[in-house]
């Protein structure tokens, strides 16, 4: 390997170590399974097994104080086919976390 193409090697491996997370825009494609596409990559569809979605990205219940006392609430917040997302990606982890819905 030519002293140039070593130096390029390293430069790239320094890059991803000083940018060790990257961003991307993504939107849904499905929802059972839950399916995400990122937009740079119209060909590259992720499968659930290879992202994280967060709680507040979902339906789930919380537990509200009232005057009639305590009572069980369910938040309808679960991804939609079609919702644009922001979408980040460890490098060298194989995994994506998705951070939040973003307006059209």
């Amino acid at each position: 390997m030519a002293l140039s193409d070593k130096i390029k090697k390293h430069s790239l491996k320094a890059g991803e170590i000083e940018n060790p997370v990257r961003i991307f825009d993504a939107d849904v494609v499905s929802t059972n399974p839950m399916s995400i596409r990122l937009m740079n990559n119209n060909k590259l569809i992720l499968s659930e097994e290879s992202f994280i979605i967060p709680k507040s990205l979902t339906d789930y219940t919380v537990q509200v104080q009232t005057p009639r006392g305590i009572e069980t609430h369910t938040v309808l917040n679960a991804l939609k086919i079609g919702d644009n997302l922001k979408v980040a990606a460890v490098q060298g982890g194989g995994f994506y976390y998705v951070l939040d819905r973003v307006s059209n």
